[in-house]
């Protein structure tokens, strides 16, 4: 499961797409687009590159008809009260789509205006890395229309309605319309020849896609789409928040587009639409997000009063869910917003234009909510995940929030009876639950990391060949939930590794992965297609169990010759004494470690370089075998063997790519992650928040909540 990716080739790097809605008697100028093109300084110059794609929208034409598909015969235009959508009374005809190709290609029109700002703003900022991409909107062919107009002299005038023909035959005069414009738009953009502009593709306007008695845009968008794609262009949508929604979105990169940016509709209505699942169906459909804000709303909708808290919501949950780097957006912001923002007397609308700038550029921070106004529906709590990592020497409990960032920390030494450890635990918990009470965090869940086999649907510790004697057949999940209510995970220490990486760490764009911990022992973590394996009965990835010596010794496991005998901390101690007993004197030591003999290949100790190679090309020969099953676009190293150096990691990744397939060698990536001893730590916390999913805000009904206190 990912989202649209960003900076994808095929689509021109897009990232940020932007809705330029415009006026037909109004043509845009240089002065407003800059603020779109380009961030401006508080001394109004021009410091960087903003949006890299717009998008043209113009709902009405001139004389008033619309290209737009609804109109809505209501008083709420945000989808509450007595909002009642119909197909447009007045639609455009072919006159209007001929005006409306003029206002994006005509002179002075949208596009010239757009590369002549950008031309300009390159002087002080530099061109741009890539062209900027342009969208253009499709006027909607409304079956309202009975008399279009001709395409061509001679040709027969075009009836997009039911009346007098069958709906296939008005399917068909709807198709030829919009394939006639998409032709003309092909034929202007050639003639222009742009010089800062790449045109991506078209818009389709309506926000679902519909089938009845009297209209099939089923057949249309399916057909359209392969005219669209054979001009080579790109076709999007943005679909609204609905469930029939979310079932197009399941395949609707097989039937009718390209580009797909899902709305949630936070800012607009009082309940029930969620960031949270928005974001999450659109990271299960490949489909991008879309943000909404509001400068000021003359609707009659409730939530008026909050746009403010509900837009920082949108941009902190860009790094809660990941979309702010992972996710291709789209953003809608009403009529010449920005420009507005920027020279706004509220300070709080000035700083959302930094804000915005810096989250389109990846580098925004989650910023704290403002105080609720009365009488609030969106009531935004930070959540937190509990987190416990049980290991062989510590154990250790942190407070991390849904960025990653650790609140609060505690490291104990591991004590040595099963009994004190589960005491210790309770304790911990019970400290960090008290750290969300007093700093305003709502806990999302319990995660625990744990050396040994997990019963994960039990939380329980089926066995541990490594933590402590006796740590078998140990439900954990039970002994914290007698203490308090909050959701319990329970993982391996492997599998939690793995989820840190997807939810906080290199592997957060990435859909297969193997992540290894390389410790006192070796364990990991394997995602394929965006899903962690977990096997039969959860004791998949177990790398360090894999045999690359038939005739080795005997492990704890019952298997000889496993890798984690030779290539781990307490393998190469192992090794070293059994193998190469002088190892400069280090052979003889009592404190013999892993991390002397590092610093003695460091020194140059030609006896604990070769070592170290043998170790490397161990591990190497045991994760070839997962690369060529897997075929893993990314492989992530961690833990306490991670600063081994050169001797150990260049024979690991020499054996790797001499032993794996070829197509998957050539485009493997090592990399080492970017965690160091927090990361048991973030990865209960990530297990948490993967596996328990809570809302992330609490809604409150104020009446209702006002006659719970008046009963107490």
């Amino acid at each position: 499961m990912s989202y649209l990716k960003q900076d994808q080739p095929e689509f021109n790097y897009l990232r940020h797409l932007v809705l330029l809605y415009g006026d037909a008697v109004k043509p845009w100028t240089k002065e407003q687009l800059k603020y779109y093109a380009a961030h401006l300084d508080p001394d109004g110059h021009a410091d960087d590159w903003f949006y890299d794609s717009f998008l043209f929208i113009n709902p009405k034409s001139k004389s008033g008809t619309d290209y737009v598909a609804d109109v809505n015969l209501g008083k709420s235009m945000a989808g509450e009260g007595d909002f009642f959508p119909v197909c447009s009374p007045t639609p455009s005809d072919k006159i209007d789509w001929e005006e409306l190709l003029e206002s994006y290609f005509g002179e002075g029109g949208s596009l010239q205006t757009l590369d002549e700002t950008i031309e300009e703003l390159s002087t002080s900022i530099g061109s741009p890395q890539h062209r900027r991409n342009v969208v253009l909107t499709l006027p909607y062919p409304h079956i309202t229309q009975e008399s279009f107009g001709a395409l061509e002299a001679g040709s027969p005038n075009l009836n997009f309605s039911i009346k007098g023909q069958n709906i296939s035959q008005a399917t068909d005069s709807r198709l030829k319309s919009e394939v006639w414009f998409v032709e003309q738009t092909v034929r202007r953009w050639k003639e222009e020849r742009y010089k800062n502009l790449n045109l991506l593709g078209v818009y389709w306007i309506f926000e679902t896609v519909y089938r009845s008695w009297d209209v099939d845009d089923h057949v249309l968008l399916k057909e359209l789409k392969k005219h669209v794609n054979s001009k080579g262009l790109k076709f999007l949508w943005i679909p609204f928040y609905a469930t029939y929604n979310f079932h197009l979105l399941e395949s609707y990169q097989d039937y009718y587009f390209d580009m797909a940016f899902l709305q949630p509709n936070f800012l607009f209505y009082k309940e029930g639409k969620t960031i949270e699942v928005a974001s999450a169906v659109a990271k299960r459909c490949n489909a991008g997000l879309e943000m909404e804000y509001y400068m000021e709303l003359d609707e009659p909708i409730a939530i008026t009063n909050e746009r403010h808290i509900r837009f920082r919501e949108y941009l902190n949950a860009g790094l809660k869910y990941g979309y702010m780097n992972e996710s291709a957006c789209a953003h809608f912001q009403g009529v010449g917003s920005l420009e507005r923002m920027y020279s706004h007397a509220d300070p709080v609308e000035r700083e959302f234009y930094d804000d915005i700038y810096h989250f389109v550029k990846g580098t925004y921070q989650i910023k704290a909510y403002p105080p609720p106004p009365p009488r609030c529906i969106f009531v935004p709590r930070n959540r937190a995940a509990i987190a416990i990592d049980l290991g062989r020497t510590n154990l250790r409990m942190g407070v991390v929030d849904e960025s990653g960032k650790i609140l609060h920390w505690k490291q104990e030494e591991m004590p040595s009876d099963k009994q004190v450890i589960l005491d210790s635990v309770v304790a911990r918990v019970a400290e960090g639950l008290k750290f969300c009470e007093s700093s305003g965090y709502l806990p999302a869940g319990i995660g625990v990391s744990t050396g040994g086999r997990v019963n994960f649907e039990k939380g329980e510790v089926v066995d541990s060949t490594s933590l402590i004697p006796g740590w078998q057949n140990v439900n954990i999940r039970k002994v914290i939930e007698r203490t308090t209510d909050i959701p319990v995970v329970v993982d391996n220490d492997g599998n939690c590794s793995a989820v840190a990486e997807k939810i906080f760490g290199k592997a957060k764009s990435v859909d297969n992965f193997i992540s290894i911990i390389l410790g006192t022992g070796i364990g990991g973590g394997i995602y394929v297609d965006g899903t962690l394996l977990r096997g039969q009965n959860n004791f998949t990835s177990e790398i360090g169990h894999v045999s690359v010596d038939a005739d080795g010794p005997k492990c704890s496991c019952g298997n000889r010759g496993c890798v984690e005998l030779y290539a781990s901390g307490s393998g190469l101690v192992r090794w070293a004494r059994e193998k190469f007993p002088p190892l400069s004197g280090l052979g003889a030591r009592d404190d013999l470690s892993a991390k002397a003999i590092g610093e003695a290949a460091l020194s140059g100790d030609p006896v604990a370089v070769d070592l170290l190679n043998k170790a490397g090309e161990k591990l190497g020969i045991a994760v070839a075998g997962f690369v060529n099953i897997f075929n893993p676009s990314m492989i992530v190293i961690s833990g306490s063997l991670a600063g081994l150096g050169a001797p150990y990691f260049e024979a690991f990744k020499r054996t790797v790519r001499q032993r794996a397939i070829k197509p998957t060698a050539d485009t493997l990536l090592i990399e080492f992650s970017d965690f160091n001893k927090e990361a048991g730590i973030l990865g209960a916390a990530a297990s948490a928040f993967e596996n328990l999913m809570p809302g992330t805000t609490v809604t409150i009904d104020v009446n209702q909540q006002n006659q719970a206190e008046t009963d107490d």
